[in-house]
């Protein structure tokens, strides 16, 4: 039988120091995990991943040649997808973005994301000054290089890896006031984090952040950067049908990188869900830095250009995750800014916006984060 466990993190941090000047010691927060020994102690449930794939074959690789409006209707061409969009959506726009549809990839394994649950963060002691109607990220902590890079997953289904490091990336500034940058990578997650998932076929964010705390994440930079410990592996897609096996977890960093594996290795404090509740989640990304959302995915996402999205028509083709930058409202509707991991050239240069408030596509019930480890 489980037991509940309160942690108290904040000002006095049991796992090591903060770093000067962090956003708890600066709003003298304590913030509440509260946990059972069914969360600290995780099992792999991901033994058969050629099951799970198989479920969703025909909805994760559609055919880019035509485009099902999920009412019974197939479009033969993505420009008559996009104006079809356009006559129905009245909060966003839709257009053609670069790659053909089936080469945005998404990359969370939903059904074993409910059985991987990180422990409930609670705020005890708050600052009570208002949160501002709009509020970026980018702005407030610009000396944070990683809040305007939007990383591309490629022909590998890893948002879940990606959005999560490159969250940790930016936390990892923010605490630190832009003393320490450190630019965790997704490819240690991608081939040695067994527990997280199935590399390039999908995985678990919740199980992602648990990894870090538990093992620590090396660095790396963009495909073909040779940067940091291990580079991301993949390139984007280059023809429809393209996907990219998950690589070999190698315990050691790339030539030219003289730190060691093991010493390459960052670590987070704690890692949390978030509650399902707006003004929490606000309250999260303005006083802790950007988050990991994760929500299901339409084909009709895959379109979006400006505006605030909400879904309009299309089939479901998997579920996403992606980085809760900030809110704000565009035509009386609320939304939430978020970084995509699609490229600079998906998009409006790489982000979006999304309906805030109503928990569309249970965007606001899947919401992770953690606080980095400074030793």
């Amino acid at each position: 039988m489980a037991f509940a466990l309160i942690v108290l993190i904040g000002v006095f941090s049991l796992q090591g120091s903060l770093g000067t000047g962090s956003a708890e010691n600066k709003l003298g927060l304590k913030l509440v995990v509260k946990t059972s020994v069914e969360d600290t102690q995780p099992q792999n449930y991901y033994r058969d991943s050629a099951s799970y794939g198989s479920r969703f074959a025909d909805s994760s690789s559609f055919a880019p040649e035509f485009f099902r409006t999920g009412y019974g209707n197939v479009l033969t061409s993505q420009a008559a997808f996009v104006e079809a969009i356009n006559n129905r959506s009245t909060t966003w726009k839709a257009g053609v973005n670069p790659q053909r549809n089936d080469q945005y990839r998404t990359g969370v394994l939903s059904d074993e994301s409910m059985k991987f649950q990180l422990p409930l963060g609670f705020v005890l002691k708050k600052d009570e000054q208002p949160l501002p109607m709009s509020f970026d990220a980018r702005q407030k902590w610009s000396y944070c290089p990683s809040m305007n890079m939007v990383r591309n997953q490629g022909c590998c289904d890893s948002s879940y890896a990606v959005a999560a490091v490159s969250t940790m990336t930016d936390r990892w500034c923010v605490h630190s006031e832009g003393k320490a940058q450190f630019n965790f990578g997704a490819y240690d997650v991608l081939s040695c984090c067994h527990r997280c998932g199935f590399g390039c076929d999908g995985g678990v964010p919740s199980a992602v952040w648990h990894y870090w705390v538990e093992n620590g994440i090396t660095s790396g930079g963009a495909f073909g950067s040779h940067e940091g410990c291990q580079s991301y592996p993949f390139d984007v897609c280059k023809k429809s049908g393209d996907s990219n096996d998950t690589p070999r977890c190698l315990r050691f960093c790339q030539p030219g990188y003289n730190v060691t594996y093991p010493e390459d290795k960052h670590y987070g404090r704690v890692a949390y869900t978030v509650p399902k509740d707006e003004e929490r989640i606000m309250y999260e990304v303005f006083n802790f830095g950007p988050a990991q959302a994760t929500f299901t995915m339409y084909t009709d996402f895959v379109q979006y250009k400006s505006g605030v999205y909400r879904h309009t028509f299309g089939v479901r083709v998997g579920t996403h995750s992606v980085k809760v930058m900030g809110w704000g409202v565009e035509n009386d509707v609320k939304y939430w800014l978020c970084a995509n991991s699609w490229g600079a050239q998906w998009g409006d240069g790489g982000f979006f916006k999304i309906v805030r408030g109503e928990d569309h596509l249970s965007f606001e019930t899947n919401v992770v984060a953690g606080l980095p480890l400074f030793r």
